[in-house]
């Protein structure tokens, strides 16, 4: 079963690693498309792959800005 969670439920949560203004950019933006879900006309963020997205240490976007960096 999928771990989701709503995600102007955030806030509510403490020690969350990011703000839910952050997530609802992200889902605005494209960024990170996995890690979204919309059931009902609400977004939910897939808690499961966010934890996978910050065990291999963020997104594309970060690695590609720390290999121009290098």
């Amino acid at each position: 079963m999928t771990n989701l969670l709503r995600i102007s439920k955030v806030d509510e949560r403490p020690g969350f690693p990011l703000k839910k203004s952050t997530l609802y950019k992200w889902l605005r933006c494209g960024k990170c498309p996995e890690l979204f879900v919309r059931l009902g006309g609400a977004a939910y963020v897939n808690l499961d792959k966010l934890d996978e997205l910050i065990r291999n240490g963020g997104t594309d976007r970060d690695a590609k800005e720390a290999e121009g960096a290098a």
